[in-house]
């Protein structure tokens, strides 16, 4: 997507997730799109929107989710069910595996972040 837009005479700024907090401090809000909006008014988001929501917090940015309305849902997560909430890709569509040790390796690749409530600022829907 940077690519995309960087086309676009957009300025683009790509950040590695290791320096979301660090990078905060200078963002005015963040923008997120949703799997699913939850019952509870938390989300299921694409992995690593947790961290981006919690540095947000952190630095008192505001976090607007974009979500259309047929992706809200009636289900109520509870701690119990956190673990079937998830689904663990593959990870040999992220990292390159060229080495017979990097096949021995055990990699867990989630694919989705609860996002709590009460981390989002505001939702756009479309109607």
């Amino acid at each position: 997507m940077a690519a995309s837009l960087a086309t676009g005479n957009v300025e683009i700024i790509v950040i590695p997730d290791s320096t979301i907090f660090a990078m905060m401090s200078r963002v005015n809000k963040v923008i997120i799109g949703t799997h699913s909006v939850l019952a509870n008014g938390g989300l299921r988001a694409a992995c690593g929107s947790y961290t981006v929501a919690l540095a947000a917090k952190h630095y008192s940015v505001p976090v607007i989710v974009l979500s259309p309305m047929y992706k809200l849902s009636p289900v109520h997560l509870c701690s119990i069910e956190q673990d079937a909430f998830n689904l663990v890709g593959c990870a040999e569509d992220v990292i390159e595996y060229d080495s017979l040790a990097s096949h021995s390796a055990k990699v867990y690749s989630p694919i989705f972040d609860y996002v709590p409530p009460e981390l989002v600022t505001l939702f756009i829907s479309n109607m």
